[in-house]
């Protein structure tokens, strides 16, 4: 997928510091829907880190699939829990009750990372009988109009997303100052992972 050192670098780099957020809200989470959460997330980060490098095709694929399909399925699940919350909360009309990420746009946006993880997993999966080379960063065959398609449409979520996040991150810091814990570092390291994965996704399209 990636051939040039730097951004091979620069794509780890930022993984690798998100997978630590990741791990750090995971070890803080009280209740067991976020640990979920940020397991599936820790789980993207890593293997994002991963992919950057060419003995990524080493590591099995299937359950890399299997671990994303089942994210997917999960922040699916969690996104209609809360659009039918809203529908029946008692509190403030538009206002969600326990915090921003209580909230079925963004677990939407969830959604998108982990299936951009099926769509990459899948399109750079090497095809049976593939000989293993030094470069193992571009997909084995060209993608067609369907994962064309699908990629594009995976890319601008995430770049929605992204901005979603960072619109809340900078409310954030205009309203309480300067606050690096809680949602307020959730916002900008989802922003960091949506723009991350659409980087990734465009790579993909244009490679």
């Amino acid at each position: 997928m990636i051939s040039d050192p730097a951004v091979q670098w620069a794509m780890a780099g930022l993984f690798a510091a998100l997978s630590a957020h990741s791990l750090w809200r995971l070890v803080a989470a009280r209740q067991a829907s976020a640990a979920a959460g940020n397991l599936f997330h820790l789980g993207m980060n890593l293997v994002m880190v991963a992919m950057v490098w060419p003995w990524w095709v080493h590591l099995p694929v299937l359950p890399q699939l299997v671990f994303f399909v089942v994210a997917a399925v999960f922040h699916a699940a969690i996104a209609g829990w809360y659009a039918v919350d809203a529908l029946t909360r008692t509190g403030s009309a538009g206002q969600p009750r326990t915090g921003r990420h209580r909230n079925a746009l963004v677990q939407a946006v969830h959604v998108a990372m982990m299936l951009a993880m099926v769509w990459a997993l899948a399109a750079m999966s090497p095809a049976p009988g593939y000989a293993h080379h030094v470069d193992h960063t571009v997909p084995h065959a060209g993608l067609d109009t369907g994962a064309t398609v699908g990629g594009v449409v995976l890319a601008a979520i995430l770049l929605a997303g992204g901005a979603l996040f960072l619109v809340h991150f900078v409310r954030d810091r205009r309203e309480r100052g300067m606050v690096w814990w809680g949602e307020s570092a959730d916002d900008l390291a989802h922003a960091l992972m949506s723009f991350g994965m659409a980087a990734m996704c465009g790579l993909m399209l244009t490679g």
